[in-house]
């Protein structure tokens, strides 16, 4: 192996250990592997998606076609300071898109992509997330309704940690103002 192709699989400080193992054996072929990387990240995969979409079963769909383009793309996948959640979020994130483009041929995207189901958010959380600028929004989501790290979150957005925090902080105050708390 190169010294460049050390240089990307090198994995950032703080991954799980048995993260990092199951991401090369998962990386070499073993299928066990890919069940343990699905039933860790399927569940947050999913509530994204049924967050943004109208049906458990669009949503299980989408969370299933992220897992198959993460196969798909494992030997694209480089730590460069990205846990690997992060990875499929931004994978996750693109299929939306994808979604919502080829729903546009036949319908007429909506203007805001709400929440499907209040149950996962109460009402008045949600109205006063839909107030918020979109990037404070998605900030919100990932990391406090998703349960993804700040790191994990930071490279979902494609932003690095710092700013990220930043944004994470700015998002915070805003839904304050937004919900009405002081």
């Amino acid at each position: 192996m190169s010294d460049l192709g050390a240089t990307e699989r090198t994995v950032p400080t703080g991954v799980d250990q048995n993260a990092q193992q199951a991401v090369e054996r998962a990386r070499a072929g073993d299928d066990s592997a890919w069940h343990e990387l699905f039933d860790e990240h399927y569940p947050r995969l999913f509530k994204f998606f049924r967050s943004r979409v109208d049906s458990d079963a669009t949503a299980e769909d989408l969370a299933s076609e992220t897992f198959t383009e993460a196969v798909r793309g494992i030997d694209r996948f480089r730590w460069r300071n990205r846990p690997f959640g992060a990875w499929l979020f931004g994978i996750a994130r693109n299929r939306l898109r994808m979604h919502y483009r080829a729903r546009r041929v036949h319908d007429e995207l909506p203007e805001k992509i709400g929440y499907g189901r209040d149950d996962y958010v109460g009402v008045d959380v949600r109205d006063a997330l839909d107030r918020l600028d979109p990037d404070h929004r998605v900030a919100i989501e990932l990391r406090y309704l998703l349960g993804l790290s700040g790191q994990e979150a930071a490279a979902a957005m494609d932003r690095s940690h710092g700013a990220f925090r930043a944004l994470l902080h700015r998002a915070t105050l805003a839904f304050k103002r937004e919900y009405g708390t002081p």
